[in-house]
Parts: structure tokens; C-alpha cells; sequence
């Protein structure tokens, strides 16, 4: 099966237009999009197939009425019957705030569910944009606090050129923030915690100051120097051949490829993992077991089920992330 889903277009303080305009939807003028989650398993924003035989479907529902065919051997023997990932499309128009993530342990013991790994994948930027992310010089609970109390936390934060093309680990524990002027395709755990450290006193869309969570960030902070984020930032070129991942963790592993009109990729992981393919330039054209194609442009997301094997196809120059279990 392949299956295109619903997004759901997320309304935020710093978000714009780019996502908008690239999925091809109408929004109010004044309509801030900063956020796209493409496929989610979370509560409450369940993606629903928007086409074909199981249109209005959940992924939910798909995960239990297909179980091992949709999800895959190894995705069924670590996480169940539940979806493991969350993909999204992120346009910052202006910076995001300051904030970490909690790892598995910390997440369950305070929120009962699991923590927040995630990767960022640069598909544009405008000139001058930052990427924040890990410590540039020592930093420990206590002067945590002061420089909270100073405003000058920024002044700890590695900050990076932002490029087209580089890959971003963020790990739970990992002080980060997205510059503006940055689309990026996130892929991170099924998580929406996330502890806010700065917000340059912002106001949400109501007129109110944006919550910081000052103690919470304390705890789930890894306060190692150097630690295991370096190095952060690395850009990749797209590979026309079995590739080896640009990103392997514990918890996805991600590959860039490139298909163009010499160059059929196939997909698949003979039923042990399903696929997730985001676009990130050009449009690409899949057909899988049951013959029926199958186009997605730029910026649009597909996933494919473990039992189906799939070949993607371009008429030009055409690059996509490949995001997977193992």
C-alpha cells in the first residue's frame, strides 16, 4: 500500500506562509502555518488517508487492521500495533524559542509517555539563518539558572549556518532552537513534550506571554561538555544507489536518495519496516504491487507498508527522505 494522509496545518506565533504555498493550500492572509504534521499517531491528531480505498481511515485504525503488513516485523516486535514515528514540514518565519526535549526515562516518569529524539532536514533556507543546537561552552544547573535569570542563555547555545541540504540529530536532553528563515522536515518520536527555556519575551497569539518551563528544562538538560551532539551539523548529497543512512539511531534511520529519469529507486525492506518518503525537491512518481502510480511534488509525504515493494521513478533531477524502522 502506498498512503497519502490529511496534514494538519498547526497555527503558531512564529510561523508563515512557505507551507502554505508549497502544499498548494488556501489559508486566511494574516494565517500564521508553522507547522505541518505530515503523518502523526498522536491523540487527537490522528492523520486520516485523504485518498483511495481507505480514505478517512486513521493510521490507528490502519496499525490495527493491518498490524504487520502496514507496520513491519521490526516496527510490531519494538512498539506494537502503534505508529513509532511523527513526521512534520516546520517554516520559521521567525525564531522558534529556546527548548529541550525529555529522554524516554524522564518523559514516562513525569508525562507517561515516551521522550523526544529527532532529526532536522534543511530543504531551504534564506540568507543569514541559524541553526541553535548543543552547548558552545560549559554549562551546569546553577549557572543554568543565572543566565535564565540574566537572559543570556542564548550566549551558551552552538549556533550553525543554516544550508540546504544538512542534517541535524537532535537528541533528547539536547539544548536547540530553529533560526528564522529555516523549512526543515522534522522527524522525531511520537512526542509533543517539549520544555520551553527562552521565548525573547514573545506573545502568543492571544496577547499573552508564552509559558516557560524553567525547572522542568533544568532536569531533562544534558549538561555534558563537549557532549554528544558534536558534531551537529552535516550536509549530505542524495545517493542513486543502495545508500548507507545519513542518520541511524536507536529510534529511525533516515536515507537521501535520488531518483531522475536514469534512476528507478526501490523501496523495500522485505517486511521489516514500513517507509515514510518525504519529497525535498523536484516530484517523483511511485508505483507499487498493485500497478496504481502514485505522484508526490515537494514538500509531500507518503508512507509505504512493509509488505509492498515500490519503484520511484522521475522525469528530472528529483530528491526524498526514506525514513524507517531496524
Amino acid at each position: 500500500m502506498i498512503l497519502r494522509f490529511q496534514p494538519y496545518m498547526r497555527e503558531v506565533v512564529w510561523g508563515g506562509d512557505r507551507i502554505s504555498r508549497l502544499k498548494g493550500c488556501e489559508t486566511a492572509q494574516d494565517q500564521s502555518i508553522g507547522e505541518s504534521w505530515e503523518i502523526s499517531a498522536l491523540p487527537g491528531h490522528e492523520s486520516v488517508v485523504s485518498e483511495g480505498e481507505e480514505e478517512g481511515a486513521s493510521i490507528a485504525e490502519l496499525c490495527d487492521k493491518y498490524a504487520v503488513r502496514l507496520l513491519g516485523r521490526q516496527a510490531i516486535e519494538r512498539y506494537g500495533n502503534r505508529f513509532p514515528l511523527l513526521v512534520k514540514i516546520i517554516d520559521a518565519k521567525e525564531d522558534l524559542s529556546l527548548q529541550v526535549h525529555p529522554d524516554d526515562a524522564l518523559a514516562r516518569r513525569l508525562h507517561n509517555v515516551n521522550g523526544k529524539h529527532e532529526m532536522w532536514y534543511v530543504l531551504d533556507c534564506q540568507q543569514g539563518a541559524k541553526i541553535h543546537c548543543g552547548l558552545a561552552s560549559p554549562l551546569d544547573k546553577p549557572s543554568y539558572f543565572e543566565r535564565i535569570r540574566e537572559k543570556t542563555i542564548m550566549e551558551v547555545v552552538a549556533s550553525y549556518d543554516s544550508e540546504s541540504g544538512q542534517v541535524y540529530y537532535i537528541p533528547a536532553g539536547a539544548i536547540h532552537a530553529i533560526g528564522k528563515g529555516n523549512l526543515i522536515v522534522e522527524i522525531q518520536q511520537p512526542s509533543d513534550i517539549t520544555y520551553r527555556i527562552y521565548d525573547y519575551d514573545r506573545k502568543d497569539l492571544n496577547g499573552n506571554l508564552r509559558e516557560l518551563h524553567t525547572h522542568l528544562a533544568a532536569e531533562a538538560i544534558d549538561y555534558r561538555f563537549p557532549n554528544h551532539t558534536e558534531p551537529i551539523a552535516k550536509r549530505f548529497e542524495p545517493s542513486q544507489t543502495s545508500p548507507a543512512p545519513i542518520l541511524d539511531t536507536p529510534y529511525f534511520t533516515v536515507e537521501l536518495l535520488e531518483a531522475n529519469p536514469d534512476n528507478t529507486v526501490k523501496v523495500d525492506t522485505g517486511g521489516e519496516s514500513f517507509s515514510v518518503v518525504v519529497v525535498c525537491s523536484g516530484k517523483i512518481n511511485l508505483k507499487g504491487k498493485d500497478g496504481q502510480p502514485v505522484s508526490l511534488p515537494m514538500g509531500h509525504t507518503a508512507l509505504i507498508s512493509a509488505d509492498d515493494t515500490v519503484d520511484i521513478s522521475s522525469d528530472s533531477p528529483s530528491t526524498f527522505l526514506k525514513a524507517y524502522i531496524r
